[in-house]
């Protein structure tokens, strides 16, 4: 009896940590994402709704969501931008954030139907839980839109394409769903042909295979001959520097062990070849005739890495000609290993049921998976804030100058007349929190005088607090401000980036970092117009308190 009440007692305990895990995840949403475009939101969202609102013709209008976005067709995000617009009449950039994490939801729900069935253990679905609600793809699922409606979604529609077709169920809805994918993102077009061969293996009549084979191959020819390719020479690049590129490749797949952070290549390609060796013992049933053995979870999860491989394979071998060392671990593609993540562990958890040692094996894992969850917070917080501040930068330097600032690459001679009219008639929305915390600051009047060191360079401004001199520590957000000399009025709001120190224990009972007593701020003069400025720092306190001290001047 006491073992029995125990198991009872441990199940209520998983079950509660795996909402409790979710409902941190979301309220880290809710409280980071931003309402206002980020680089390629505004060709996505902004331009789309713009020239969609402002053409009269039918066509015009169905064919602005087959437009290109670089090498994409982000029709998915298209459409539920406008599904917003026209539901609520305006767009929330927020809102499209979190309607694209919905679809974290939707796999996992799909995982839970695994569970439902007995095919995956409870301690399984917990790893599968932590992988997915961590924050190491915020850039996918709090900071960007165009991210947060493309890689996730994408997915979904791949996995449950992939479920219906290994379940021999409706052919019309699985082949759907792939369009769907495809046209999520281009990472979706493996989707097309991985459904095909599951079909193809399947006891459908013949001709339903034959009938979603042409629909398939149709739109997908037709996807493909009237899209540009910008990258250059696929094929190129493609037989350049194999064996380097199949070690990036590894490290791809790998990207938990976020080479960003271990600064070594070694773990993530450990890593990655433990997550693709579910592919190598299919390979060996294979050859030894005894496939039989593989469940229908484990073919969903090798088509699911069949169809990350294609993402990967898009990244490190496509995209350019010599090795990119740096490319392929972008935070915007951490989505996926975190997915690589969940089909390895869905994969081997029926290896992992007989015995004492498997038992053990199966809370490793599960222990695992919970403490780089929640470690993922600690050591993504930096980035995540950084993105959430350079956004309501934006926003505050659109509103003063009709500057863009951040990315400083991003560039849009129609800026100002597109925003302008996103502003009038679809981005409805309340100021921001930092727009509303500067607007009662008098900037005629600061709090003393900080000294700084300013280094004018050529091309760019670093501003950085002088040796010896420290900045009050309890300001956790920091940013330069270059005022006009005659109105006194703020022009430019610039990010200064101040340093942590490490302080694990208070950021788990405040969930914030303890600020250091350095910042450096570089700011681009490309984006700047020439004049006289006076320059303040802008010292803010848990998000409600605000200070300005003035560092001094310069001339452009």
């Amino acid at each position: 009896m006491p073992s029995i009440t125990s198991h009872h007692l441990f199940v209520r305990v998983v079950w509660l940590l795996v909402f409790v895990i979710i409902g941190v995840f979301w309220t880290t949403v809710f409280y980071y994402a931003y309402n206002f475009p980020y680089y390629d939101d505004f060709q996505s969202i902004v331009l789309f709704l713009t020239h969609y609102i402002q053409s009269d013709s039918f066509s015009e209008k169905l064919m602005l969501f087959f437009e290109q976005n670089f090498e994409h067709r982000v029709v998915l995000a298209k459409l539920l931008t406008l599904a917003v617009f026209l539901i609520t009449g305006q767009v929330n950039i927020k809102i499209l954030i979190i309607l694209g994490d919905l679809s974290l939801l939707g796999t996992l729900f799909l995982m839970f139907r695994f569970l439902m069935d007995k095919q995956i253990s409870l301690l399984g679905f917990f790893a599968i839980v932590c992988l997915l609600f961590q924050v190491q793809h915020y850039e996918d699922t709090i900071s960007w839109a165009t991210c947060s409606l493309q890689h996730a979604p994408c997915l979904f529609f791949s996995m449950w394409s992939f479920y219906l077709a290994l379940h021999r169920r409706s052919v019309i809805w699985s082949s759907l769903l792939a369009v769907l994918a495809l046209f999520t993102s281009a990472n979706g077009l493996s989707t097309i042909f991985i459904v095909m061969i599951i079909t193809a293996y399947s006891n459908i009549p013949k001709l339903h295979k034959m009938t979603q084979a042409a629909f398939l191959l149709f739109i997908t020819a037709v996807h493909l001959l009237t899209i540009k390719i910008h990258s250059g020479s696929i094929l190129d690049h493609v037989f350049n520097h194999v064996a380097v590129k199949s070690v990036l490749l590894l490290s791809f797949v790998g990207q938990l062990a976020d080479t960003n952070y271990t600064n070594s290549m070694i773990p993530s390609v450990v890593l990655g070849l433990a997550f693709l060796s579910p592919m190598i013992i299919v390979l060996k049933k294979l050859l030894g005739n005894t496939l039989s053995d593989i469940t229908n979870l484990q073919w969903f999860c090798i088509a699911g890495i069949l169809t990350l491989l294609f993402v990967g394979f898009l990244i490190v071998f496509a995209r350019g000609e010599m090795p990119d060392f740096d490319g392929y671990r972008m935070d915007r593609y951490k989505i996926y290993s975190a997915f690589f993540g969940v089909f390895s562990v869905a994969f081997f958890d029926r290896y992992w049921n007989p015995g004492k040692l498997g038992s053990l094996l199966k809370i490793a894992v599960a222990a695992a998976a919970g403490i780089f969850c929640i470690s993922s917070y600690y050591i993504y917080y930096d980035k995540i804030t950084h993105f959430n501040r350079e956004i309501s930068a934006n926003e505050l330097n659109y509103g003063l100058s009709k500057t863009i600032y951040y990315p400083v690459v991003f560039e849009d001679v129609d800026i100002v007349r597109n925003l302008d009219f996103a502003q009038q008639h679809f981005m409805l929305s309340d100021p921001g929190r930092l727009n509303k915390l500067v607007s009662n600051i008098d900037w005629k009047k600061s709090e003393g005088n900080i000294a700084v060191e300013i280094k004018n360079l050529q091309d760019r401004i670093v501003i950085s607090n002088a040796h010896n001199i420290e900045i009050d520590q309890q300001a956790d957000e920091l940013y330069i401000v270059m005022t006009d000399p005659v109105s006194n009025q703020p022009k430019y709001f610039c990010i200064a980036v101040n340093n942590y120190v490490r302080s694990v224990r208070n950021f788990y009972t405040t969930f914030k970092k303890s600020v250091g007593a350095e910042f450096t701020s570089t700011i681009y003069k490309r984006k700047l117009k020439p004049g006289n400025y006076n320059l303040f720092l802008l010292s803010i306190h848990a998000g409600k308190t605000a200070s300005i001290s003035s560092i001094g001047r310069i001339a452009l």
